[in-house]
This record gives C-alpha cells, sequence and structure tokens, in this order.
C-alpha cells in the first residue's frame, strides 16, 4: 500500500501528465503521433523507446521558428526527422541513428515543427521538401 502512495506521489511531483495522441497528416499520408510543446516533453523525445509502430511517432511544436538541435541521447530506434516551417511546409528531412548521443543534428532556421519517426518514413511515402503537414484542430491550440 505504501508503495503505491510513493509511486502515485513521485508521479504528481513531477509534473508528469499524459502526453496528448492524435493523428497529423503529412500529404495526405496519416501518422498517429505525440504532441510534445513543453521544453521538458520536448527534451524526454523518444527516448528509452524499444519501438513505434509503423506510423507512429513524435511531433514537435516550438514557441516561434527557430533553428533547432537534436540529439539521439538515451534513443534507441533509428529515426527519420522532418523539420517544417510554421506554415506546415517541410523543409528538410535528415536520419538520426542511436549513437549515445554523440552527434548533434541542426534543423533549418525557420523551423517551427519536427516530426519525429521511424528511419524511412518519409522516403517510404515519397516525402520530400515541400509536403504539406496537416494538424487536427486540437494540436493547433498549442
Amino acid at each position: 500500500m505504501v508503495k503505491k502512495y510513493i509511486v502515485l506521489l513521485l508521479f504528481l511531483l513531477s509534473g508528469c501528465s499524459s502526453p496528448q495522441l492524435g493523428t497529423i497528416q503529412v500529404n495526405n499520408i496519416n501518422a498517429y503521433v505525440e504532441l510534445a510543446v513543453t521544453p521538458e516533453q520536448r527534451e524526454q523525445g523518444l527516448m528509452y523507446r524499444q519501438q513505434l509502430e509503423k506510423d507512429q511517432g513524435l511531433l514537435m511544436v516550438f514557441e516561434k521558428p527557430q533553428q533547432v538541435s537534436l540529439w539521439m541521447l538515451n534513443t534507441l530506434i533509428p529515426l527519420d526527422v522532418g523539420y517544417f516551417n510554421k506554415q506546415g511546409e517541410l523543409l528538410a528531412t535528415t536520419q538520426m541513428l542511436p549513437d549515445g548521443g554523440k552527434q548533434l543534428y541542426h534543423s533549418p532556421p525557420e523551423t517551427f515543427y519536427v516530426l519525429e519517426m521511424n528511419r524511412d518514413w518519409f522516403n517510404r511515402y515519397g516525402l520530400k521538401p515541400g509536403a504539406q503537414l496537416t494538424l487536427p484542430e486540437s494540436f493547433k491550440r498549442h
């Protein structure tokens, strides 16, 4: 009984909340994603995940367009990353491999959204710069 309360207390103190989930589209290709809008959620990213389903990922949203730097610290699965501007246009993609956080990956300077998916996701669907990101209304409030 005491263990349950300790776990509950740690959860409440950590400020954790369930991530918002939803379906987005890139050029009409569906992706089921978690939304990361706070610095803590973005920093956590996809750390410690053993796998992602075929069209599952993480969408990071930033306060303003900027250059974003990412790394693979504690990230166990290879990822494709798409960088989008505020209008939802795909600017560039990159592939990131688990390396313990040794390499930094930098986005274009006008990045507003970052979409992390399984490796080769963008290639599999033929998504190239200029592809359009479409968000559900619930995601647009952030």
